[in-house]
């Protein structure tokens, strides 16, 4: 590489951060924070290469740093460093952190120069890809396709969707997925932005349901010095920063009425206010907006604007449950092998397993999948993927009466139940404890009445 790679170690022991620099600074350029407000800092005035934090620090943890840094920067690599390697808090680094690496504590220098360089080699593959599917694209009448990044299957609802997912790619209108949560609409929402002719530019995403009002008013449209308390400097929003570019809105349906207002003036006009500010900001961004909600629904119950969802609704893709395209799980189960499995390892799915995989409901769709499949490569080093990997009984059907979609919801419902009395109605500790995101577990919660609809967390019995 002809520059060198710079790297952001948080960490709130001195001691570790000192080490680190030693050990790593002739190498690469080494920025260090003792917490994670500090790293947010560095992150946004830095052009950082790989983030490691600490899993334990005071204030913000280092999953929940790394998760942070993903919705913002999902482009820098992410490891955690920690000195506890139980599967349950690795899982929970890879599925809420989206963390690349997990590093134990006391680290081996060699082991994280590895990992740091297998991140950047594939960074840097990345990037070459990028700028070769631009060339080309200049020198071909025919554009490229992003079919091969994205695992559509066989399916025939999914091969009516590569297809509209061409023309919609070329478009700059916005853009609706809908479908249920773990669907695979960001993946969706990413490749119709790098087939775009914005693709040069950035894309920036959001998870709406994941914000209050003001901290989602903040981050979408930035906010003035002194605009409120701890507001001690400028800050550029979403929409300013994606300038050009795109801005993915997940979970478009939990917007607040007044969030819906000022999100429909962007639309309209391509203009907004920074908190606290009077200046208007003319920005170009492209949205595309995703909700496992029914927004029509909404808006005849008056929960959600009329105008703002014809403006949302000019490109519409509906994106099918995972159940719905069973034939598609060997496809699917093959790519996240791929995905996941540790360089040279090999992996041997027998029928049996493959069978038991599409017995399921898979009510978290892909992304429950995906997850399952992460785990289970954890777990099994013989190199053959079992039924009994995936440790959860319900996959496996009985020989002789296969469990209904009643069975599987009840036991669903079980699940949450209990999560949500164990942690005295804390949805966020509940999410952790079934290794769920807090959106799922929001969502599927919900969905059988088991808190408000209106982010109230107390469990009905």
């Amino acid at each position: 590489m002809s520059t060198k790679a710079t790297l952001l170690y948080v960490d709130d022991e001195p001691a570790n951060l000192d080490l680190f620099s030693l050990e790593f600074g002739d190498r690469f350029h080494v920025l260090t924070a003792a917490n994670a407000a500090q790293g947010l800092t560095i992150l946004e005035e830095n052009e950082i290469d790989v983030l490691l934090s600490d899993e334990r620090m005071p204030g913000m943890a280092g999953v929940e740093f790394l998760a942070l840094a993903w919705e913002r920067w999902p482009d820098v690599g992410r490891f955690i460093v920690s000195a506890y390697s139980d599967a349950d808090r690795i899982l929970r680094a890879i599925n809420f952190g989206h963390a690349h690496e997990y590093i134990l504590k006391p680290w081996d220098p060699n082991q994280i120069l590895a990992s740091l360089e297998r991140r950047l080699d594939s960074q840097q593959q990345r990037k070459s890809l990028i700028r070769k599917a631009h060339i080309l694209e200049e020198l071909s009448a025919t554009p490229t396709s992003s079919d091969a990044s994205i695992p559509v299957g066989l399916h025939s609802s999914m091969q009516h969707i590569a297809k509209d997912l061409k023309a919609i790619s070329k478009s700059s209108a916005t853009v609706l997925l809908q479908g249920e949560t773990g669907t695979g609409k960001e993946l969706f929402a990413s490749a119709i932005h790098q087939e775009s002719p914005r693709s040069s530019k950035p894309i920036l995403r959001v998870n709406c349901s994941a914000l209050s009002e003001p901290l989602l008013q903040s981050e979408l449209f930035g906010h003035e010095k002194g605009a409120f308390t701890g507001a001690d400097r400028l800050k550029r929003g979403r929409f300013e920063l994606a300038h050009e570019g795109t801005i993915f809105l997940d979970e478009i349906g939990d917007i607040s009425p007044q969030m819906q207002v000022s999100l429909l003036r962007v639309l309209q006009e391509g203009t907004f206010e920074r908190v606290g500010g009077t200046r208007s900001i003319q920005v170009d961004v492209r949205v595309i907006a995703a909700t496992h909600r029914d927004l029509p629904g909404m808006v005849a119950k008056g929960e959600f604007r009329e105008d703002l969802f014809y403006r949302l609704n000019v490109l519409p893709l509906h994106l099918p449950p995972l159940r719905a395209r069973l034939s598609d799980i060997p496809a699917l189960v093959n790519h996240f092998i791929k995905k996941y499995a540790r360089k040279g390892a090999s992996q041997h799915i027998p029928a049996e397993t493959m069978h038991a995989l599409q017995a399921y409901s898979w009510p978290g769709n892909i992304r429950e999948l995906e997850n399952m499949i992460q785990r289970a490569l954890i777990i099994n080093q013989s190199g053959v993927l079992e039924p009994s990997d995936f440790q959860f009984e319900l996959m496996q059907p009985e020989k002789t009466t296969q469990p209904t979609k009643r069975d599987y919801q009840n036991a669903m419902v079980d699940e949450l139940r209990k999560a949500l009395f164990r942690n005295h109605g804390n949805c966020s500790r509940a999410a952790r404890a079934l290794n769920l995101p807090r959106s799922t577990f929001v969502s599927r919660a919900q969905k059988f009445g088991l808190i408000e609809q209106r982010g109230a967390s107390h469990p009905r019995v």
